[in-house]
């Protein structure tokens, strides 16, 4: 089976070369890597389209006009050739048999496997250890990741046929989660415990570091919550049951932008809590649920 990687950049010269090399020198050959650069301001297209020089199997694709994240990461998809596709980050490295190990324990029935990775700033781990406070989610229950999404777009591999149900991709959802949720509406997700990829933070990663304070991203996850709930609610493959969750979720979240406190939001994240919570490994579960729907349901001033 062939594999075609999606690399999305925008200004990640600085990085760029060491990840690349990563992808390249799998143990398992791909069939191409697509570099998709969003109208970066710095050399990256013009590092991109010397190596593409070096090695026939590098496409690069550079827009004039800067589209986002996720809606790069969407058009550079539906560009790729291989029936499999995985995505990459500019500023990661993956561990040489990545893919070749991902492939490997892939299920014929999943359409989305994806593995585990940390984050490191000087060089990457030697013996990595996947977090103790956090499980990954995997199945076919998309109400498990409707609030904490666990899926990861740096680490995962897709079949070609997801982007079918997937795309368009709805405005202003993040693409990994968006691809995840609808994998697990209409079939599985599978998950690698291995560790795999090593997720560089740096100075001008701003996925991974944030100077905000709590209550200012508290208000930003709700109101990027709604805006997912809606369009997770119009998944057309969700069971009868789910798409009732979602549509319930949705209109709690939805009065709580307006509201101090939301009393029915809380009693329906204490409800549903061994679902939505069910990424978090705790010593007195019960304790920890309350406390979260607790903060989840109130707004916070900022």
């Amino acid at each position: 089976m062939s594999v075609s990687v999606v690399l999305c950049t925008y200004n990640g010269a600085r990085f760029l070369a060491e990840q690349v090399s990563s992808i390249l020198n799998q143990t398992f050959s791909i069939q191409e890597l697509i570099i998709s650069d969003d109208a970066s301001t710095d050399n990256t297209v013009v590092l991109a389209r010397e190596m593409a020089a070096r090695d026939a199997r590098i496409r690069v694709v550079a827009l004039q006009e800067n589209v986002g994240f996720s809606a790069n990461f969407q058009q550079a998809i539906t560009q790729a050739v291989a029936p499999l596709i995985a995505l990459a980050d500019q500023d990661d490295i993956w561990h040489p048999e990545k893919i070749a190990r991902m492939l490997a324990a892939f299920d014929a029935d999943a359409s989305l496997i994806y593995c585990d990775s940390v984050k490191f700033s000087d060089a990457p781990p030697v013996s990595p250890k996947p977090s103790s406070k956090n499980r990954r989610i995997a199945g076919s229950d998309p109400k498990k990741i409707s609030v904490y999404n666990t899926v990861s777009g740096h680490a995962m591999i897709i079949r070609k046929s997801l982007c079918e149900a997937a795309f368009p991709l709805p405005e202003g959802v993040y693409y990994d989660w968006w691809l995840a949720i609808v994998a697990m509406a209409s079939g599985s997700v599978q998950f690698l415990k291995d560790v795999l990829v090593y997720q560089r933070v740096h100075d001008q990663n701003v996925t991974l570091q944030s100077n905000l304070s709590e209550s200012t991203h508290r208000q930003r996850f709700r109101s990027t919550l709604v805006k997912h709930l809606d369009a997770f609610r119009k998944i057309n493959t969700l069971s009868a049951a789910d798409h009732s969750f979602f549509e319930e979720g949705y209109a709690y979240w939805q009065l709580s932008l307006h509201q101090r406190f939301n009393l029915d939001l809380f009693r329906w994240l204490m409800r549903n809590r061994a679902i939505i919570f069910c990424n978090k490994i705790r010593k007195f579960p019960l304790i920890s649920q309350l406390k979260n729907s607790w903060l989840l349901s109130f707004r916070w001033r900022v």
